[in-house]
């Protein structure tokens, strides 16, 4: 029901519009009746990774989670990867899960704090409770989550590790065809080549180096090579490691540079955000961890300092790609390159693909996380 067809209501405020008939609170309370879980594997595209290299992360299975409700609406989750098969720990948590679920009701959960009745992958439930809720009241998840800080979230494209100069190459190509305004790199030595092999492709594609807290020998005459190649957007955790702080403020002034940090802050989260604040220690922070309230939380908190973000990722599929565009557009300061990464799988099993242009993902209209899945493509990546 729209704006304008809801009917006026003798409980309503003056000046405030009712609620329509259907509203949660109304006439449901959307309790939970099923939780179905899916486990599946799209794999990544080829060039992404090093060919002939052995399995790594793209054959480790994610569960897709659909609760469903009395209400009719069904929220959609993703879980992170999970290990193991049918016996593995992990996996039976999360059905024990869903299980213990069925008969609560959503409005009774505080999604900043997810409690589950069992310790299990919280964030694929948050995932679904929020698409729930938006779905109920008919808001996108960023209004829920406080608010539009933008409407288009920039992405960068994605390198692994590992990768001969000749396939980093065919990746810097694809990533200029593509229409992506950069790409982000895991580690490469000799890295000034690297740099130098992406300047050759396209002088305007921008990189941010993941070093990941290490780099092979001395590291400040690597810094002058890449500042006078001229196209490095930023040094993700540089060397000596990512709780040097001292070492951070120290390398920051030598360099022109900007340093972000995001290893740090996945074990230590706001005290870490506050300590290397406090230090000077970098220029940009990489909030991959904690919830989506937190991520948003954490992105003022950086905003108050004048720092600006981005979300990181671990190549997740659609639905998550979804909760992140809708929390990045809830964060203002969030304007640095996300690690939006779906469509580097063979499928990210959404009905409809993300909508990219001039590197920029648009987020997703309608309700709740606003995306449907292609029950088709579910089908066809489930792993037994």
């Amino acid at each position: 029901m729209t704006y304008e067809q809801a009917q006026p209501r003798g409980d309503s405020l003056a000046g405030v519009a009712p609620l329509p008939a259907s509203a949660a609170g109304r006439r449901e309370r959307l309790t939970i009746t099923q939780v179905e879980l899916f486990r599946v594997c799209p794999p990544l595209q080829p060039g992404i990774l090093p060919a002939g290299a052995a399995p790594d992360f793209d054959v480790i299975p994610k569960y897709i989670v659909k609760v469903h409700t009395d209400a009719g609406i069904v929220g959609l989750g993703e879980t992170h990867r999970m290990r193991g098969g049918a016996g593995n720990q992990s996996t039976i948590r999360l059905h024990q899960a869903a299980e213990a679920l069925k008969g609560r009701n959503v409005l009774d959960f505080n999604l900043s704090r997810l409690e589950l009745p069992l310790p299990t992958d919280t964030g694929a439930f948050e995932c679904a409770f929020y698409d729930i809720l938006g779905k109920a009241v008919g808001w996108p998840v960023w209004r829920l989550l406080g608010g539009l800080g933008q409407r288009c979230i920039p992405v960068h494209y994605w390198a692994g590790k590992g990768l001969s100069p000749e396939e980093l190459r065919a990746l810097a190509e694809k990533a200029v065809a593509l229409g992506f305004a950069g790409v982000k790199m895991k580690r490469f030595n000799p890295l000034p080549q690297a740099l130098e092999i992406f300047a050759s492709v396209s002088p305007k594609l921008k990189i941010t180096v993941d070093l990941m807290g290490h780099y092979a020998g001395d590291f400040l005459p690597v810094v002058r090579q890449l500042e006078a190649i001229g196209n490095v957007l930023l040094i993700e955790d540089p060397p000596p490691a990512a709780d040097a702080l001292d070492a951070y403020g120290a390398l920051r002034q030598q360099m022109s540079i900007p340093i972000a940090m995001h290893l740090y802050l996945n074990r230590e989260g706001v005290r870490g955000m506050v300590k290397a604040i406090n230090a000077e220690a970098c220029t940009i922070f990489n909030l991959g961890a904690g919830n989506m309230a937190e991520f948003v939380a954490r992105s003022y908190l950086a905003g108050e300092a004048g720092i600006p973000v981005w979300h990181g990722s671990a190549h997740e599929l659609g639905i998550l790609d979804a909760a992140m565009l809708h929390v990045c557009a809830a964060a203002p300061n969030c304007t640095y390159p996300s690690d939006i990464l779906s469509h580097q799988r063979v499928h990210n099993l959404l009905a409809r693909p993300f909508e990219m242009q001039d590197s920029q993902l648009a987020v997703p209209e309608g309700p709740g996380l606003g995306v449907e899945l292609d029950e088709d493509a579910v089908r066809r990546y489930l792993v037994e």
